[in-house]
């Protein structure tokens, strides 16, 4: 007896440490167990997970079939194993263990969420897409199986799956849109298609050039539809014929309250203050016309000479214009709280949040003051139009960073070791804050934000204390300047910046004076290649003379906006950029901006001693691989270039890549 207490103890113990990620003293605690009690069946299969974590694979299959031994209908071991073959991309063998793991235990979601990302890989996206929905269906809030088929519906369209239960698929887009921890962008195309069919689709497009639309079933059925207000309010609306409709209704809807109509108005409360959140998150990019500009003038100055607060006056300006423009408004609504709760969700967006990241500006520290000219319009650029404007994203689980870096530049594979169990990590050019968020996933990172403008640090920082994270350090600073920095980095991010500075190579020269011997860097660089479309629409840009101002990015938006004939220009419109102000003025506005080739890219490897570890975007490596299966690393940029050639569009976004540092 005394002998079983101990045991618990120690397994206790060995918890405890294995908890914390501290894999060695845990697998002595485990073993010592097992010296004592040889079939002690949770402490060998715990040491076979231990053994999964830290990739020693032959071990993990040891222990764990150990276990199966002991008890054929031990579910979790089972279903590690089934992690372990996955790991070795031994996919039949996977399935089947994650499979066996179900048939012993049908409510065994983890099983259900990893067969699930088998068949993912195997390419089999509706059994992919349906695994994760059992999951769920289990569990509606698990994580994991939550994220993965947010990932899954951004990258496969609902309309290659065979079955299509419409109504099961809308339950479980709204459990998605009410969540605040996923990309919501990532499920906008496919709720789309849930929100309407085809057909459905097609009506809308035949009803909105003739009559009040508001006054229409079709689109009233449109704006009161639940799943379609949870979209207003958590993502951008990327679809022109939504922009349409949204535009030409917020006209009505002002119009009426400007004529007194306001019976309409009341029952659309819930459609009119989503409308505001999402005229926020856009930047007002919807056009307006000169007398919607009049009227809005005109409700500005009655809300501010009125000393009550009218809620729906007040969401009606929000679709026009930021609250926290007005100091009267301001005043207003501060210390307000509603009966609505919708209502006061958008006084935070407008009043609330805004308010906070001024209140940072004050005390983010400046390493030094930005001198060289370029660097300064870039501030200014951003400083005006911080980008981008984003609300939530996903939860981050911590790992190794190496464990990380080689699921990114698969197939490609670097040795793990513990050097980087706890690494320093630089982030160039964090903007507001995103990439500070995925950088998160480092297990013990302590994080270096830098930026340029002041603007998007507090939006950064604001989104970092909301999320109670602790392991950030701000700093305003050119990169340029960070020469004088006193500090080595094991990591250095720098994605989407370097492109905008007067001379690229001399900010990566910089950056790797800071990067330590054998560290990595994660670079995004803008292609020439598919940035043809790009440079097009910035010719027309100079040639008409347009500005890096409000009133001229919204102009030449609605100029894209009816663009028929120019395919190249009508690409644009697809872009998830062209869908903000912020977002069109970094697009096409930008004031400074270089672009690369793969075959630059090799020379800045030789010169920059430099290793290539590959790119990161795993849906383009699958397509190369297709044709270039000899590369077996996928990183031969000569391969790349004539691959790219053959595909313009493959990087629209960007070369995102990984390199180490040789020395």
């Amino acid at each position: 007896m005394i002998q079983k207490i101990e045991i618990n103890e120690i397994f206790a113990l060995a918890e405890k440490y294995h908890k914390k990620n501290n894999f060695i003293e845990a697998q002595k605690l485990y073993e010592s167990i097992i010296k004592i009690e040889p079939n002690n069946i949770e402490s060998i299969f715990r040491l076979g997970s231990l053994f999964a974590q830290i990739n020693n694979f032959d071990k993990a299959i040891n222990f764990l079939n150990k276990v199966i031994e002991i008890e054929p209908n031990h579910s979790k071991a089972h279903n590690n194993l089934g992690i372990v073959f996955n790991s070795l991309k031994k996919y039949q063998k996977a399935k089947y263990y994650f499979e066996k793991a179900i048939e012993i235990n049908p409510k065994h979601e983890e099983a259900y969420n990893n067969l699930g990302s088998v068949f993912f890989e195997l390419g089999n996206f509706e059994n992919a897409f349906e695994c994760y929905h059992e999951a769920i269906k289990i569990n509606s809030n698990h994580y994991n199986a939550i994220k993965n088929i947010s990932i899954l519906s951004r990258q496969v369209s609902i309309d290659v799956f065979e079955c299509t239960d419409r109504e099961k698929l809308r339950k479980l887009f709204l459990l998605l849109y009410k969540r605040e921890d996923i990309e919501h962008k990532d499920i906008f195309l496919n709720a789309k298609k849930i929100l309407l069919t085809k057909e459905n689709y097609i009506q809308l497009k035949q009803t909105v050039n003739f009559g009040k639309l508001i006054e229409k079933p079709n689109i009233n059925n449109l704006l009161n539809d639940e799943l379609f207000i949870l979209m207003l309010q958590k993502s951008l609306i990327t679809d022109n014929l939504f922009e349409t409709i949204l535009t030409k209704v917020r006209r009505e809807i002002l119009s009426l309250l400007i004529k007194g109509n306001l019976n309409i108005l009341e029952k659309k409360i819930e459609f009119i203050i989503s409308l505001s959140e999402q005229c926020f998150l856009n930047e007002y990019c919807f056009f307006q016309s000169s007398e919607e500009i009049d009227w809005k003038n005109q409700l500005m100055t009655s809300i501010e000479n009125d000393k009550e607060v009218n809620e729906l006056e007040l969401a009606i300006l929000g679709c026009y214009a930021p609250l926290i423009n007005s100091k009267y408004i301001l005043n207003k609504l501060l210390n307000y709280n509603s009966k609505n709760d919708l209502f006061n969700n958008l006084i935070n967006m407008h009043i609330k949040e805004p308010l906070k990241e001024n209140s940072f500006l004050g005390s983010i520290k400046s390493l030094d003051v930005i001198s060289d000219p370029i660097s300064e319009m870039v501030r200014e650029q951003y400083e005006e139009n911080p980008f981008p404007r984003w609300r939530y994203t996903y939860r981050k689980t911590p790992y190794n960073p190496l464990v990380i870096i080689n699921n990114q530049i698969n197939p490609n594979k670097i040795q793990l070791n513990d050097k980087f169990s706890s690494s320093n990590v630089l982030i160039a050019g964090c903007g507001t804050g995103k990439q500070i968020f995925i950088a998160q996933s480092y297990l013990n990172a302590k994080i270096f934000a830098v930026d340029l403008s002041k603007k998007s640090l507090a939006y950064a920082k604001r989104k970092v204390e909301e999320s109670k994270i602790d392991n950030v350090e701000f700093l305003h600073a050119d990169i340029l300047k960070l020469n004088n920095l006193d500090r080595k980095f094991d990591i250095i991010e720098c994605v989407g910046v370097l492109h905008h500075m007067k001379d690229p190579l001399k900010g990566l020269k910089v950056l790797l004076n800071l990067l330590k011997p054998y560290g990595f860097m994660k670079l995004g660089l803008y292609s020439d290649i598919a940035r043809q479309n790009i440079e097009q629409a910035r010719k027309l840009i100079l040639k008409k003379n347009y500005k890096s101002k409000f009133q001229d990015i919204i102009k030449f938006r609605q100029e894209i906006i009816k663009e028929k004939k120019n395919e190249l220009l009508e690409k644009i419109s697809h872009r998830l950029d062209f869908y903000s102000t912020s977002g069109v003025r970094d697009l096409l506005f930008h004031v400074q901006e270089h672009r690369f080739t793969l075959t630059q890219l090799s020379e800045i490897m030789f010169n920059f001693n430099l290793e290539f570890l590959g790119f990161s975007d795993m849906g383009i490596k699958k397509k190369y691989s297709k044709l270039y299966f000899n590369d077996k690393k996928n990183i031969l940029l000569d391969n790349w270039h004539q691959f790219e050639i053959d595909n313009t569009d493959i990087f629209s976004g960007m070369y995102n890549f990984w390199v180490r540092k040789k020395s």
